[in-house]
């Protein structure tokens, strides 16, 4: 399924095809990062964002982060030039993630390993965002059920909102990527459309 047209709210959708209990008819909705590009390089601005996002995405690579997705949300998702007058000033993302096959094997590492570097490392926005452009934030996937419902819950339900309304809005689920030659192939697609 395509990614679907702004609403009349100049955001995603929420859900498509009038019914919202349709799976794969609502949010989050499921694009690779081309359909991202193809969608949503259309300035300079935009184009600079997205070689951020998918230098980020290569950095998560490099630490052994693989399984998993990205959602993708924030005034990038939406259509900001028309509604703000302005252009995206970067891009929000939550990584649910899977832990590195390091930590499958050695689990009592993680915590330790997370607290003294991993997240400062891959996910504090602080860090990430002067590099990437990107808001990043992230939700473990091998927590436990009550830790990752708590954050799953929380991560779409603010995304799920627009700023300065109650209106609703849909977000973007991109897996991680497995194959490393994807970054090359993700410049390759940017650089077609806009040098930056």
């Amino acid at each position: 399924m395509p990614i679907p047209d702004f609403a009349a709210n100049g955001a995603l959708p929420p859900f498509i095809s009038g019914d919202p209990t349709i799976p794969n008819a609502r949010s989050p909705f499921q694009a690779t990062m081309h359909e991202v590009v193809n969608r949503f390089c259309t300035s300079r601005e935009r184009a600079k964002l997205l070689k951020g996002l998918n230098e980020y995405r290569k950095h998560l690579h490099s630490g052994g982060f693989v399984s998993g997705s990205q959602w993708i949300d924030g005034s990038f998702v939406e259509n900001v030039e028309l509604l703000r007058k302005r252009s995206p000033s970067d891009i929000d993302v939550v990584t649910l993630f899977n832990r590195p096959l390091k930590y499958q094997t050695q689990p009592k590492s993680w915590e330790p390993d997370y607290t003294n570097h991993i997240h400062r490392t891959f996910f504090d926005t602080v860090n990430m965002k002067p590099t990437y452009y990107c808001d990043t934030y992230a939700v473990d996937l091998d927590a436990g059920s009550r830790s990752l419902v708590r954050n799953t819950t929380y991560w779409f339900g603010l995304f799920s909102d627009m700023r300065g309304s109650s209106s609703k809005k849909g977000i973007l689920e991109i897996p991680l990527s497995v194959d490393p030659m994807e970054f090359a192939a993700i410049n390759q697609a940017i650089g077609a459309k806009f040098n930056v």
